[in-house]
């Protein structure tokens, strides 16, 4: 066939775009493919109320969408690309994929999207399930068993809370269990300044830690340490991230942290990590009750692309 025609429409938030982008880097095993980038602008409430309006009640005249692209797919992940695609997806016919739950009132309008198991969406015709987010990592050779990277979180009030004094004590707990083991820690863009310190002054002056902090590293920079890396351990609340590691072939430990909601989608998705035994906590490892095994790499990007060819384009299936 002629080279898949994709757009992907990114809402400028880099987790978001990981999940679309390594769908449609998997598609490229499979099928040739173009790819238009479109940018989706932060809207204000009142036009972002005024494209769903224009959207659901086609007889009110929209203003402001995404210009018509010539296209077999759209793609996008986060809600403010959902309206755009769908009316875009009007005009060019393309088939219209997220990686994310959508809104209750525009489900059934998507061809297909890709939700992970711990949301707990009912199962229907355009739903197809994956064990988290897909993702741009992939595995890699090479890994060094000797080399482990942590990586931490940080404030998030809508889902937990941050407790800096307690994750540096279970990180000294952690790096002291094991001397032969030499540790590389980075913060994240949502770290406080006053966590950075704490780890600063309590474990980067440890001979075998190094500290990164996320203003001195560049895009790309997560994805070439988890090629390098034998194990990740990562805050609970940096759960793509998990998924991002378990994907890469590494072997993947959790930190604990405080939830504001019982049995929230973070929490189920970690459970259900244990209970297939993908990962490890900090608690178990210490304790020994429990023997770290490289689970099988994750490849969600790739059975998301699989179903996207299965379902329209069976032929470039092998």
């Amino acid at each position: 066939m002629q080279a898949l025609q994709v757009t992907l429409f990114s809402d400028g938030r880099p987790g978001h775009e990981k999940q679309s982008r390594g769908v449609v880097n998997a598609l490229k095993a499979y099928v040739d493919v173009e790819l238009n980038k479109v940018e989706v602008p932060d809207r204000q409430f009142l036009h972002d109320l005024w494209s769903h309006l224009s959207f659901l009640f086609p007889l009110v005249n929209a203003t402001g969408t995404v210009g018509d692209q010539r296209s077999d797919i759209f793609i996008g992940t986060g809600s403010s690309t959902h309206i755009p695609m769908l009316s875009a997806g009007k005009r060019a016919r393309a088939k219209i994929v997220t990686c994310m739950t959508p809104a209750s009132y525009l489900g059934s309008k998507f061809d297909l999207c890709f939700i992970p198991l711990h949301d707990q969406v009912r199962p229907a015709d355009n739903v197809f399930f994956t064990v988290g987010p897909p993702n741009i990592s992939k595995g890699a050779a090479g890994q060094d068993p000797s080399r482990s990277l942590i990586l931490i979180g940080g404030v998030d009030e809508k889902s937990h809370h941050w407790d800096e004094q307690g994750l540096v004590s279970d990180l000294a707990d952690l790096i002291g269990s094991t001397e032969q083991t030499s540790w590389l820690i980075a913060s994240s863009p949502r770290t406080p300044d006053s966590t950075e310190e704490l780890v600063k002054h309590q474990l980067a002056v440890l001979d075998q830690v190094n500290f990164v902090p996320f203003s001195e590293t560049e895009s790309g920079w997560v994805e070439n340490m988890y090629r390098s890396h034998g194990s990740v351990w990562i805050t609970a609340d940096s759960i793509s991230m998990v998924y991002e590691a378990l994907s890469a072939g590494c072997r993947v430990g959790v930190l604990p942290v405080r939830w504001r909601k019982k049995n929230n989608k973070f929490q189920r998705s970690l459970e259900y990590l244990l209970d297939n035994k993908m990962i490890v906590t900090n608690t178990l490892f210490l304790q020994g009750e429990t023997q770290w095994l490289k689970p099988e790499t994750l490849n969600e990007a790739d059975r998301c692309a699989r179903e996207i060819l299965r379902r329209w384009w069976p032929k470039n299936l092998p």
